[in-house]
């Protein structure tokens, strides 16, 4: 799919700024920090759920493949929990909240899921110039995403 409820492929991605850890070290992550690299938007409905936990390792075990790209996860769950999940997952890439106001950054993705206060499972790609190059929905909510397609994009 090459678009959400509110962005295709080709749109200014929306910038947003997120905190990555529940004592504010490192800082907040601000996609406009990331100009002129690629940036990977990994939004994942749901700390500690089976499938979202699954996922985490797999995009970790992706980064050799994504040289030079930044990749991130978010969630709508608070920092303290995602700092618990991804320390249980073992990954090294930042897992941003998107807590408060919830969803604010998944919805100007276009991709909270109505009523529910979670992000529906979808990979953006922004290209350095901060606009989105690939957009990747998960077959439904409880599959993984195509990751063929987001690595092909980032390779060029």
């Amino acid at each position: 799919m090459s678009e959400t409820a509110t962005l295709k492929v080709g749109d200014a991605a929306p910038d947003f700024e997120l905190p990555q850890s529940p004592m504010g070290d490192p800082g907040p992550f601000k996609l406009s920090d990331h100009r002129g690299s690629t940036v990977v938007i990994n939004f994942v409905p749901a700390a500690f759920s089976p499938v979202c936990s699954n996922q985490l390792p797999i995009i970790e075990e992706q980064l050799g493949s994504l040289e030079g790209a930044v990749t991130v996860a978010i969630a709508t769950d608070n920092t303290w929990t995602l700092a618990a999940w991804a320390q249980q997952t073992g990954v090294s890439y930042p897992v941003l909240s998107d807590f408060n106001p919830i969803g604010a950054t998944a919805e100007a993705y276009g991709v909270l899921l109505p009523g529910m206060n979670m992000a529906n499972r979808v990979v953006v790609v922004v290209d350095g110039d901060g606009n989105v190059a690939h957009i990747e929905t998960a077959p439904a909510v409880v599959e993984l995403p195509d990751y063929g397609p987001v690595l092909a994009c980032v390779a060029g």
